[in-house]
């Protein structure tokens, strides 16, 4: 099988020759950040099944509108490699200031102060009109033809509570979840209905991709409790989920952390393929377990943590990899992959390289041979 025919067969619930391999965030012709990852590259697009991802501009916001001033300030840190950028949003009525704080380098950066503060702050953006932007699908159509049968490329979409807690961040958004429910409940059905409504532009194109989006990890507990998983994420989901499966589309869905109560609510909703399924500590289910409850309901991605390569030793590695194979013999819908994507490091190590090569060797000598 090729690779993009694999991929698409664990989406649709059909048999396959072997296990997905998958190095996350792998993609044909893209920039490396570092030359270290160059043989790493060579040797994802020739041995991996790339899953490369698309999409037409979308703010969840603004939109399109002009209703909104948007202006920015960079504040330098002295004596370091940061610096602050204070971000405003000038709108008819009031003024919201975001600061994040990012790396000249290429660090990781941290998020300061949020644009939300208080309720007004919610409702003075909710006020604003809404124009969406027109839909584009020429990003997604030559990222399809670049790809070409080596895999398949996802049609990235926002996510409505996601979209909320950007606003406001943890604390904010866990609190306004109990003092101001109604608030946030109109907030995340309002921005769900522009992606639904987005959705059907794009189907209306006559694509019928696969859809991808993150953001249910942000409203699981231990973050808020399990009731905002089934009004904000799955109540405002499985419409959007059956809507794409109507059209012909399927559905992959990324969330990190303790999702082992949650398969079966995923699998209701409709995913198709959940990533990353994370072991314990972590996450709270083993991969095994995790087949167990889903059996070939849904497909699964992942199971190897990142840092297990940013710090394992070779044999540590191919003790995790040849372990997850094995576990993963239930089910046929099954891609290998890491937690998260691999080229997210600037200064990756030796160590690190090497066992990202380990992983898709020794991870593509698993898959074909460990099944049986």
């Amino acid at each position: 099988m090729t690779g993009k025919e694999r991929i698409m067969r664990i989406f649709q619930g059909k048999e396959t020759d072997r296990p997905a391999l998958k190095l996350w965030g792998a993609r044909i012709g893209q920039k490396l950040i570092h030359p270290a990852y160059k043989p790493v590259y060579e040797l994802a697009t020739e041995m991996t099944d790339i899953m490369d991802g698309a999409s037409s501009k979308f703010n969840i916001y603004f939109g399109a509108g002009e209703d909104v001033k948007i202006s920015y300030e960079n504040k330098p840190l002295p004596d370091s490699h940061w610096a602050d950028r204070v971000t405003y949003i000038r709108l008819p009525d009031r003024r919201l200031r975001s600061v994040y704080r990012y790396s000249t380098i290429g660090h990781p950066g941290y998020d300061m102060e949020y644009f939300v503060k208080e309720p007004e702050d919610l409702k003075a953006l909710l006020r604003i009109k809404y124009l969406p932007y027109p839909v584009d699908i020429s990003s997604y159509i030559n990222t399809v033809e670049k790809t070409g049968d080596k895999g398949i490329v996802l049609f990235s979409l926002d996510h409505a509570a996601y979209a909320v807690y950007r606003l406001m961040g943890s604390e904010c958004f866990a609190l306004m979840c109990m003092d101001e429910r109604e608030l946030i409940a109109e907030a995340v059905e309002t921005y769900a209905a522009r992606i639904r409504e987005h959705v059907k532009t794009v189907l209306d194109t006559g694509i019928k991709p696969v859809f991808g989006w993150v953001g249910p990890e942000l409203c699981i507990p231990p973050l808020v409790r399990e009731k905002e998983f089934e009004d904000f994420v799955f109540n405002t989901d499985k419409p959007l989920c059956d809507l794409i499966h109507d059209a012909g589309g399927y559905v992959w869905v990324h969330c990190h952390g303790r999702v082992g109560k949650l398969l079966t609510r995923f699998m209701a909703m409709g995913v198709d393929v959940l990533n990353p399924i994370e072991p314990p500590p972590l996450g709270d289910i083993t991969l095994k377990e995790a087949i167990e409850i889903t059996g070939n309901g849904m497909g699964l991605e992942g199971n190897i943590e990142i840092s297990s390569l940013l710090l394992g030793s070779e044999e540590e590695v191919r003790s995790l990899i040849r372990n997850t194979v094995i576990e993963s013999r239930n089910s046929d819908r099954f891609i290998l992959c890491l937690s998260a994507g691999y080229m997210e490091y600037i200064d990756p190590t030796p160590q690190y390289i090497n066992n990202l090569i380990l992983y898709i060797t020794y991870g593509l000598e698993c898959v074909m041979t460990l099944r049986n």
